[in-house]
């Protein structure tokens, strides 16, 4: 890779390019241009300015020049970024300044060193003021121009006092911000019960809703405590093959519907999503298992089919009129006007016709 990098870095001067960034204790994502020469290996830590200050990152990406062959297409990156999420990719996040040296990695490693004793204080400050908030971890800035405390509370806490006890004690800008349990394991969680390293730390950046549907819809099991993850919320891999989930599921028919097999009619009894397999309850108290398949074509929901009743997409359902006491059977009412009959003119509206329909009553008796 080296090798590539050097052999198109001549191509490479003067021409700023786009490159993918993380940065920071959530592992931000950003875009960042890169403007000097030579091309960026993958894993490379770089120093950045962004829109807090001075911070070190490690870059993940970098687009392709026209005509160096070197870097990822831009169409692979905005096919990547649809599958993701826009807001996965922060653009235009700030410049890389430099590739960071080691006196700039030394420094980082001695920032972090102090990063502990640091929440300890904030902690301590806390406490001594009466503040209900857990200290989850601290970000120095490589810059030394802010001090980030990240905490976890219940509800709102008032923390302005602090804030001055801090900046005083640091001589800094101090920053305080409050996260959820999802954001506290993405700060320090490691590894799930999977035995992988846990999503939200790995390759989640945005951290979806999640909730029981989709444990009940891919028959896992509804104890809480078996399908929660480090943060004690539900796995966000749940969301992973949801979607997969409900196009198999459309495919079978529902519970209870009546299907026709080749050993006779009966009744769904359940559905196996991922094999295509139907349990059927048959006329004669007998339970058999039907491949989807093997069902009668009325009895799977066939895509693209519609009844006549279904409106088309794009256009608008006529509501179903209901019967009136003063209705007839043989109502007329939506009919284009025809011809006079009985001095009825030909464009006589509904409630007009209603009206005379019941003088014509009131009149017979």
């Amino acid at each position: 890779m080296h090798e590539v990098c050097e052999q198109h870095e001549s191509k490479a001067n003067g021409q700023p390019r786009k490159i993918a960034v993380r940065y920071g204790h959530m592992g931000i994502l950003g875009e960042f241009e890169y403007s000097a020469g030579g091309c960026l290996c993958p894993g490379t830590k770089v120093l950045v300015e962004t829109d807090r200050g001075l911070e070190l990152g490690q870059v993940v990406c970098y687009t392709m020049l026209s005509g160096s062959g070197v870097g990822v297409d831009p169409k692979q990156i905005e096919r990547y970024l649809e599958t993701s999420g826009q807001e996965y990719l922060q653009h235009n996040a700030g410049k890389v300044l430099r590739v960071a040296t080691a006196q700039d990695l030394r420094e980082e490693e001695h920032i972090r060193a102090d990063a502990r004793a640091k929440k300890q204080y904030c902690q301590e400050a806390a406490t001594a003021l009466g503040l209900k908030m857990k200290i989850v971890c601290v970000e120095h800035l490589f810059g030394g121009e802010r001090i980030i405390f990240y905490f976890a509370a219940e509800g709102r806490v008032d923390f302005r006092q602090m804030v001055r006890d801090l900046a005083r004690e640091y001589q800094t800008r101090i920053e305080l911000r409050q996260i959820g349990a999802r954001d506290e394991a993405r700060l320090l969680a490691d590894y799930e019960i999977c035995g992988r390293e846990c999503c939200c730390r790995s390759v989640l950046k945005i951290l979806r809703p999640v909730n029981m549907k989709m444990a009940k819809l891919q028959k896992a099991t509804l104890d809480p405590s078996k399908v929660s993850g480090r943060c004690g919320r539900l796995r966000c891999c749940l969301s992973f093959e949801h979607r997969s989930y409900e196009e198999l599921a459309s495919q079978l028919p529902k519970v209870g519907a009546s299907v026709e097999t080749s050993q006779g009619r009966g009744r769904v009894r359940d559905r196996q999503i991922l094999t295509q397999l139907v349990q059927v309850a048959l006329d004669d108290n007998r339970l058999v298992a039907v491949p989807v398949e093997e069902l009668s074509p009325a009895a799977r929901p066939q895509e693209g089919r519609r009844s006549a009743e279904d409106p088309v997409e794009g256009e608008v359902a006529e509501p179903e009129m209901e019967k009136s006491d003063n209705m007839d059977e043989t109502s007329d009412v939506g009919l284009p006007p025809g011809p006079s009959e009985e001095g009825r003119p030909a464009n006589e509206n509904s409630s007009q016709r209603k009206r005379r329909r019941r003088t014509r009553r009131k009149n017979k008796q």
